[in-house]
């Protein structure tokens, strides 16, 4: 769900999505891209690749996690001195309580990543992928190209 939530109000520009409704929203957008040219489904892979390395590869080491973990201390700090960040004090808490999961998440994730990256994902497997669909599609020149 971060990662559908992120690339589609992020990439897509689309933020009234809630994080499940997000996934079904990425689907979506896959799905859009899938009934183009086969370079136009590349290129979607390209921009889903190059967002996904933007808005996440950090999170795939611990000492990223120092910031995220750094602020919702403040917010939790801030919101004991009666400040306004309480009303997202719970929030901040329970996030704070499933950061050591979810870095080991993400890290596993990226690992994931860079394994999917390196098959099927690099610029050299997209272009063979390309190649190949563009020669399974029957393509006949038109007189202007003849």
């Amino acid at each position: 769900m971060d990662i559908a939530y992120m690339f589609v109000s992020l990439t897509l520009g689309d933020c009234e999505f809630s994080p499940a409704a997000a996934v079904r929203r990425l689907l979506q957008w896959f799905e859009l891209r899938s009934s183009g040219s086969e370079h136009e489904d590349a290129l979607a892979a390209v921009v889903f690749r190059a967002s996904f390395e933007y808005m996440f590869s950090d999170r795939f080491t611990s000492a990223s996690w120092t910031f995220p973990e750094q602020l919702l201390k403040d917010l939790i700090r801030q919101a004991s001195e009666g400040k306004e960040a309480s009303k997202i004090a719970p929030t901040a808490f329970r996030l704070l309580r499933n950061i050591p999961d979810r870095k080991l998440k993400w890290r596993e994730a990226g690992e994931s990543w860079s394994a999917l990256v390196e098959s099927v994902l690099n610029n050299d497997a997209l272009k063979r992928w390309t190649q190949e669909q563009f020669l399974a599609s029957n393509f006949e020149p038109t007189q202007d190209h003849k």
